[in-house]
Protein backbone atom coordinates (compact mmCIF):
# COMPACT_ATOMS: atom_id res chain seq x y z
CA UNK A 1 0.00 0.00 0.00
CA UNK A 2 1.13 3.77 -0.54
CA UNK A 3 1.55 6.05 1.92
CA UNK A 4 -1.48 8.10 0.38
CA UNK A 5 -3.80 4.77 0.50
CA UNK A 6 -2.50 3.93 4.04
CA UNK A 7 -3.33 7.65 5.35
CA UNK A 8 -6.59 7.46 3.81
CA UNK A 9 -7.74 4.53 4.96
CA UNK A 10 -6.35 5.29 8.56
CA UNK A 11 -8.46 8.63 8.40
CA UNK A 12 -11.47 6.23 7.06
CA UNK A 13 -11.11 4.67 10.20
CA UNK A 14 -10.89 6.87 12.62
CA UNK A 15 -13.52 9.05 10.90
CA UNK A 16 -15.89 5.54 11.41
CA UNK A 17 -14.71 5.01 14.56
CA UNK A 18 -16.22 8.41 15.67
CA UNK A 19 -19.16 8.60 13.98
CA UNK A 20 -19.55 5.31 15.39
CA UNK A 21 -19.19 6.46 19.11
CA UNK A 22 -21.57 9.74 18.36
CA UNK A 23 -24.14 7.55 17.14
CA UNK A 24 -24.14 5.30 20.14
CA UNK A 25 -24.07 8.77 22.87
CA UNK A 26 -27.01 9.65 20.46
CA UNK A 27 -28.88 6.73 20.06
CA UNK A 28 -28.38 6.35 24.29
CA UNK A 29 -31.52 7.30 25.43
CA UNK A 30 -33.39 5.04 22.59
CA UNK A 31 -31.93 2.10 23.71
CA UNK A 32 -32.89 2.99 27.25
CA UNK A 33 -36.41 3.15 26.40
CA UNK A 34 -36.19 -0.36 24.24
CA UNK A 35 -34.55 -1.80 27.35
CA UNK A 36 -37.48 -1.33 29.39
CA UNK A 37 -39.89 -2.72 26.78
CA UNK A 38 -37.60 -5.44 26.68
CA UNK A 39 -36.20 -5.25 23.04
CA UNK A 40 -32.39 -5.29 23.29
CA UNK A 41 -30.49 -3.38 20.70
CA UNK A 42 -27.11 -4.75 19.08
CA UNK A 43 -25.36 -1.48 20.35
CA UNK A 44 -22.39 -2.79 22.18
CA UNK A 45 -21.48 -5.27 19.65
CA UNK A 46 -21.07 -2.63 16.52
CA UNK A 47 -19.39 -0.20 18.63
CA UNK A 48 -16.91 -3.16 19.89
CA UNK A 49 -16.42 -4.28 16.52
CA UNK A 50 -15.52 -0.50 15.16
CA UNK A 51 -13.59 -0.06 18.08
CA UNK A 52 -11.52 -3.43 17.30
CA UNK A 53 -10.56 -2.09 13.42
CA UNK A 54 -9.93 1.47 14.76
CA UNK A 55 -7.36 -0.56 17.67
CA UNK A 56 -5.34 -2.33 15.05
CA UNK A 57 -5.30 0.31 12.33
CA UNK A 58 -3.52 2.61 14.88
CA UNK A 59 -1.58 -0.30 16.29
CA UNK A 60 -0.24 -1.09 12.62
CA UNK A 61 0.84 2.79 12.57
CA UNK A 62 2.47 3.00 15.51
CA UNK A 63 0.60 5.85 17.17
CA UNK A 64 -0.97 5.33 20.33
CA UNK A 65 -4.78 4.93 20.53
CA UNK A 66 -5.24 7.53 23.92
CA UNK A 67 -3.94 10.50 21.56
Amino acid sequence: MTHAVRAAHRAGVHALHHLTVLTGILAFPLVLLTRKVGVRLPMGAMVSRIHDAYEAVVDAAGESADE
